[in-house]
């Protein structure tokens, strides 16, 4: 009991610090329990509301995201858009340029060969497309769809006569060249 006394403390290092009965009993009137159930409500609250700041970023990023893909949409459409012919011409104007483009294509043709040799490929796509030419237009010259270009190619197939007949004179080949 404290009442009327004075406290004092000896000056030695070791403290013992001693709360009186009365005082711890004010203290912790309320019981752990209800106090820990007290700091869970605030900290679920405190998640609950971080939880919902956290949705509207998200929709907020998803809109910025939106407006992003609309900016390069609009930016890519309002440019002038360039031929490939102008940028391979633009690239092959120096001889080092020149001599890049040169390897890349003998490149290109040698992995093309090997891929005919190991039956990966066809002969008839080998030659469309050292032509330089794409299926669709394969197909307009031959009177018939994409698609019919497509099952022509593929390794195996058996092309009708004619057809290699019409292939071989588009190509400026041999009707042999065009047999695997």
């Amino acid at each position: 009991n404290l009442t009327g006394e004075k406290i004092r403390y000896p000056l030695s290092i070791n403290y013992i610090w001693k709360i009186p009965p009365r005082i711890t009993s004010d203290i912790f009137a309320e019981p752990l329990e209800d106090i820990c159930k007290t700091c869970d409500s605030i900290k679920d609250k405190e998640i609950e509301d971080l939880k919902a700041e956290n949705k509207k970023l998200r929709k907020l990023v998803e809109f910025l995201r939106g407006e992003i893909k609309s900016l390069d949409l609009k930016t890519a459409l309002s440019e002038k858009a360039l031929p490939l012919k102008n940028i391979v011409k633009e690239f092959t104007s120096t001889p080092e340029g020149k001599t890049a483009w040169e390897k890349a294509w003998h490149d290109q043709f040698n992995e093309w060969q090997e891929l005919v040799r190991q039956g990966k490929m066809s002969s008839i796509k080998y030659h469309r497309l050292i032509n330089g030419i794409d299926q669709k237009t394969l197909a307009k010259k031959l009177d018939t769809t994409q698609p019919n270009i497509s099952r022509i190619e593929r390794p195996g197939y058996s092309v009708p006569v004619k057809t290699l007949k019409k292939l071989a004179k588009i190509f400026g080949v041999k009707m042999e060249d065009l047999i695997g």
